[in-house]
């Protein structure tokens, strides 16, 4: 009996890692889509991914601190500038009838074909009716194609 109070907590955190690894973690507040340009794009040259987000009723998308979008340092892509919010004149938060935009560029030496994107989107959602507020860090993948 007491090995088995000694090794439940290193069994949960076993179980957490694997979820998170694995992808499992979510938001169930709040729907993430991320749209890649929808055309080829050439080396060098910049294009917009577009992020859109979908909460359920009653919970908004904070507009301060504002949405942050991160890529893997590994990419041959880089961010120009901050994200392009719209704000709700309704609210005074996140429009999300309006997409968030983030300009890329792509680097000079970027292989033709397809290229795997992975980063992080950073938001602030809340709960209007509960006053609740998290942080939600949510990773996310796209393919850009390339010209030659």
């Amino acid at each position: 009996m007491q090995e088995l109070r000694l090794y439940t907590p290193i069994l949960f955190l076993l179980a957490s890692q694997l979820a998170f690894a694995g992808g499992l973690l979510s938001n169930d507040y709040v729907r993430l889509v991320v749209q890649p340009p929808s055309t080829a794009v050439r080396p060098g040259s910049s294009a917009v991914v577009e992020l859109h987000f979908t909460p359920v009723d009653g919970i908004h998308i904070n507009i301060d601190p504002p949405v942050q979008f991160a890529l893997d340092s590994a990419t041959a892509i880089t961010l120009t500038g901050k994200p392009a919010m719209t704000k709700d004149p309704d609210t005074g938060y996140l429009s999300t009838t309006t997409p968030v935009r983030q300009t890329i560029v792509l680097g000079k030496n970027t292989r033709a074909g397809k290229l795997s994107v992975k980063g992080t989107v950073t938001y602030f959602f809340c709960s209007e009716s509960e006053g609740w507020c998290n942080r939600q860090k949510q990773p996310v993948e796209f393919t850009i194609f390339v010209k030659p």
